[in-house]
């Protein structure tokens, strides 16, 4: 203190303005000090400020400089007593009415931070990364905490007044924290809380869509979201959600599910209608021919609309008795209007199977009239496949010749080997199963199996035309070979010596199996035979030949 005078001394030798209260420290006007707060009285108003009365014919002035935008409270008027911050007690007496509503200000903030209180504000402008608050003193709230949702256009919330938390303090630093969004999500948890300690499952309440999106609307009621599925929208199937609801309707919805751990619920508006399925049943009886319409087509058949909520299925092979994949493709349109008989009903698993081509006389009962088994007929080929031909017949039904009716001599892996799709042919009837609607069909047996020829003990001739280590084959007319095992060749023949290609032979069937396709014969059989032969003519001649003669006729 004395080292503050000594220095106040010098400076009054150089400037002699200065005032002796100046030079004996900040206590010196009327026991004022910096930091003092005063009760005064406004005794005048100039174009700097508002000069009050201190007493002892002493003034000071409220500067309106400390002031932003010049915006005066308005309780600073000329004979008020208000409270003063003394700023300098040294020379002029300087005063400050916006430091003591600050600190009035700070005080309240503090107290409020500290019993965890909200605290009004009104936003005054909007700076990077959120806005200045007034709280009486200025704080700052980020851009995320001014509400639950994204915020797009920050300008809307300049000079709207709401309720903060306080979520950081620091008066040393000057730093106030705030948030609305914590409110907010707080003020929705206490209403989810109370809403679930009140729902019910089955119970019926109206609320508002909120959101949509393409599989599924939001609805509030009343804070508490539910989910409203799209199926459980009509009992009727439903492209888009947005062709019965949009935002900001009012619904009746009944909830069908609450789960209050993860605090989801579940509604349903088509279980507050009908169910057209109740009475399906008793509508949809087997024979009955109504009409409908088309609302999807899927690759095994058509959904077809029978009232709204209830549909029935058309299978491709109902929609025609013949060629119905390619009718179905080209005639049945999505939207279209089609007459159908119902088939069959079955209200527990909501299936209706539906057909076209019952309503009209089945060709097939006529098919198995025409087509007795043996029948020959002729066709055109309509499509070739790895296992067979399909031939289409004059009544328009097709039938199928396999691959293994195709040839009595081998069964070909290539069946357009013999046809070709649009060709004319004529085939023999084998079967026809009106029930299965199929009729098999044979090219092979236009003509007699020549297999059947060849029983056991027929005498055969022909030309070797294959040889192997353990016989050898024998072709006796085109495309039919005989094999002669090793073990079976001529009794003469002691060496066991093979005969050659191209050698002429002559043996009997001693085995044949019609389904393989496979014969086999034996010369020492025919040998055999054509000795009992000789004796026989022997043992018939009155004159019997000698020995000698017989061997002379054989040579």
């Amino acid at each position: 203190m004395e080292n503050n005078n000594l220095d106040n001394l010098t400076k009054f030798e150089e400037d002699e303005s200065i005032s002796m209260a100046d030079l004996l420290g900040p206590e010196t006007k009327m026991g004022l000090s910096r930091g003092q707060i005063l009760d005064v009285v406004i005794v005048a108003e100039t174009d700097d400020g508002f000069m009050v009365d201190l007493g002892m014919k002493s003034e000071g002035i409220i500067p309106k400089s400390e002031f932003e935008n010049n915006e005066i409270p308005k309780e600073l008027a000329v004979g008020a007593t208000v409270k003063v911050f003394v700023k300098n007690a040294v020379g002029r007496i300087q005063l400050s009415y916006r430091e003591v509503l600050e600190k009035q200000a700070w005080d309240k903030v503090e107290e409020i931070f500290k019993n965890k209180q909200t605290i009004k504000g009104t936003i005054k402008k909007s700076i990077k990364g959120g806005f200045i608050v007034d709280v009486g003193v200025n704080a700052f709230l980020h851009i995320s905490q001014v509400d639950t949702s994204f915020v797009n256009n920050p300008e809307k919330y300049i000079g709207k007044i709401f309720e903060f938390a306080i979520t950081e303090f620091d008066r040393y630093d000057k730093k106030i924290t705030l948030s609305r969004r914590k409110l907010l999500e707080d003020e929705k948890r206490a209403k989810r809380e109370q809403m679930f300690a009140t729902l019910t499952e089955g119970q019926i309440l109206d609320g508002t869509v909120k959101k949509i999106i393409p599989s599924a609307a939001f609805v509030d009621l009343g804070g508490v979201d539910g989910f409203l599925h799209i199926g459980e929208l009509a009992w009727y199937k439903v492209k888009k959600v947005e062709d019965i609801l949009h935002v900001g309707q009012i619904v009746r919805v009944q909830i069908s599910k609450i789960d209050k751990e993860n605090e989801k619920i579940s509604l349903s508006m088509k279980q507050l209608a009908v169910n057209p399925w109740d009475s399906a049943g008793e509508k949809y009886i087997a024979g009955l021919i109504m009409k409908g319409k088309v609302t999807s087509i899927m690759p095994y058949g058509a959904f077809v609309e029978l009232e709204k909520g209830v549909e029935g299925l058309l299978p491709v092979a109902e929609y025609a008795w013949n060629d119905a994949e390619h009718l179905f493709k080209s005639e049945v349109k999505e939207g279209q209007e089609i007459e159908v008989k119902i088939v069959s009903c079955d209200k527990e698993t909501k299936k209706i199977s539906l057909s076209v081509k019952q309503m009209k006389p089945n060709p097939w009962e006529e098919t198995a009239r025409h087509y007795v088994p043996g029948t020959k007929v002729k066709g055109i080929v309509k499509n070739i496949t790895p296992f067979g031909a399909f031939v289409k017949l004059p009544e328009g039904v097709e039938g199928l010749i396999h691959i293994s009716d195709f040839s009595w001599f081998k069964t070909t892996k290539f069946p357009e080997d013999f046809l070709k799709k649009g060709q004319e042919v004529e085939v023999v009837v084998l079967s026809v199963n009106t029930q299965n609607e199929k009729i098999a069909l044979s090219l092979k047996h236009l003509t007699e199996d020549p297999y059947k020829k060849y029983k056991l003990g027929t005498t055969v001739k022909g030309k070797v035309v294959r040889v192997a280590e353990f016989g050898v084959f024998i072709e006796v007319e085109p495309k039919i070979e005989v094999l002669i095992k090793r073990t079976e060749l001529s009794f003469e023949n002691k060496i066991g010596e093979l005969p050659k290609e191209g050698e002429e032979i002559e043996a009997k069937i001693i085995k044949a199996d019609l389904r393989e396709r496979k014969l086999e014969a034996s010369i020492k059989k025919f040998e055999k035979a054509q000795e009992k032969e000789l004796i026989k003519q022997f043992s018939s001649n009155d004159e019997k030949p000698t020995l000698g003669d017989i061997l002379q006729e054989e040579e």
